[in-house]
């Protein structure tokens, strides 16, 4: 069986490129049968882990998000006289005639279109494609079943046609390691709160800064706030906000950081802080379980079904409380060591290995 996988994202340090580069690395410790073809970007520099034989590196010109990726992408695609393509995101090409299987991570862009998709021509394309891609796939994976439920509702699309399939915790962030050098390169001085995350509206960064100053002032709490992600340039009000707060020389905004750093930074803060309005499954408050971080999270039903009782929960509307869950997390050392083990027990049920197992599993089906 010829499967392609489109790649193009890998190497960004985003999200999908994280699901994309796991789910070929351990694809290819358990499949030694299909031959795969990994579509990336001409001239990127895309090394994925494990590669056997079977697992063949194709340049292509049509970038993510671009005119290209809805012609040109076509016939890339064509020429491989593939039995089956993976899509692991909702930008598939509308008029792709082939068989293909999409993953959609979320539908956060319906509530939260951001500035660019907030423009008609880019909203109506997000939509048209999502719509396309969801309709017609002969499976579409969701990662989980709150993003599963989502689809359903507002696509009406068929519950038996999509397949929750979990992603997993990343092995690097449970690794040991001396953190001093990484604290101290950032100049982490104290103990701190961790985000990890772009900087857009739905991730909900200036409540938790208005948090973290009630933290410092009513709680009385001496600590720093470090934040690891990209600063996003169509939301400038969003760093405005953040650094206008009281204690904003506490705060750390690291931008990306190495593997190796984000490992050292989960294994050594105090509290994980997840405050999004919204996610699609919540992978880095799993990978902060995984390093054993105490987790303080959003009470949303997909925070709830993944990262279970390993976190507290807090209402992500509310700065207040926000600040009342990290304080009693923080100022009381016997529930944040439970919480510790809990978190680590619950990121146990997350494993890559497993995603490629029931991802081959789906390419299986469509096939045969």
């Amino acid at each position: 069986m010829r499967i392609g996988i489109d790649c193009r994202m890998a190497g960004t340090g985003e999200g999908i490129a994280r699901y994309l580069e796991e789910l070929v690395a351990n694809l290819a410790l358990i499949d030694f049968e299909n031959d795969y073809f990994l579509l990336v970007n001409t001239g990127a520099n895309v090394k994925f882990k494990n590669q056997n034989e079977k697992f063949k590196t194709i340049p292509v010109k049509s970038r993510y998000y671009s005119f290209m990726e809805q012609t040109y992408f076509i016939w890339e695609l064509w020429r491989l006289k593939l039995d089956l393509m993976h899509f692991p995101n909702f930008n598939a090409p509308i008029f792709y005639p082939g068989r293909f299987v999409v993953t959609i991570h979320d539908i956060i862009h319906h509530r939260y279109p951001g500035r660019k998709k907030a423009r008609i021509f880019h909203r109506l394309a997000y939509r048209v494609t999502i719509w396309a891609a969801i309709k017609r796939a002969a499976v579409v994976v969701a990662v989980s079943e709150a993003t599963r439920q989502d689809i359903i509702k507002v696509f009406r699309e068929k519950p038996e046609k999509i397949k929750v399939i979990y992603e997993g915790a990343g092995l690097s962030t449970r690794s040991s390691g001396v953190a001093e050098p990484v604290l101290a390169r950032h100049n982490i001085t104290k103990p701190f709160l961790l985000f990890v995350g772009v900087w857009r509206q739905y991730k909900n960064l200036p409540r938790l800064a208005a948090a973290f100053d009630i933290v410092r002032g009513k709680y009385q709490i001496d600590a720093q706030l470090v934040l690891v992600g990209k600063v996003d340039d169509f939301y400038p009000e969003i760093k405005t906000e953040v650094m206008s707060i009281r204690h904003a020389d506490d705060i750390r905004a690291l931008g990306f950081v190495t593997e190796t750093d984000l490992g050292a930074l989960y294994r050594s803060a105090k509290i994980f802080v997840l405050p999004s309005l919204m996610e699609g499954f919540g992978l880095i408050g799993v990978e902060a379980q995984a390093a054993g971080a105490s987790v303080a999270a959003s009470d949303i039903p997909v925070l709830h079904e993944v990262l279970g009782n390993g976190a507290v929960f807090f209402d992500p509307a509310s700065a207040e409380d926000m600040a009342e869950k990290i304080a009693e997390i923080w100022q009381n050392n016997a529930h944040r060591q439970a919480l510790e083990q809990a978190a680590l027990q619950n990121a146990g049920r997350f494993d890559w290995q497993n995603t490629a197992r029931e991802t081959l599993n789906v390419y299986n089906k469509v096939i045969l």
